[in-house]
């Protein structure tokens, strides 16, 4: 007989699409846009990254 899980991966994620599609349903693409990627560049592991992304590609141009 299959066990009952403790953890279920697949509601969870579920669970924060939905969290996410409520949170942007009444916003412009556009102002989603900047919402996310004003997170993401606040965010202590992924602002870093965008930085040094953004500082190659201009050092590039």
């Amino acid at each position: 007989m299959k066990q009952k899980k403790k953890f279920d991966c697949v509601q969870m994620k579920w669970d924060i699409q939905q969290k996410i599609a409520d949170e942007f349903k009444d916003i412009s693409d556009e102002e989603a846009n900047k919402i996310v990627m004003k997170r993401i560049t606040e965010n202590p592991i992924l602002g870093s990254l965008v930085s040094k992304i953004r500082s190659s590609k201009s050092s590039v141009n």
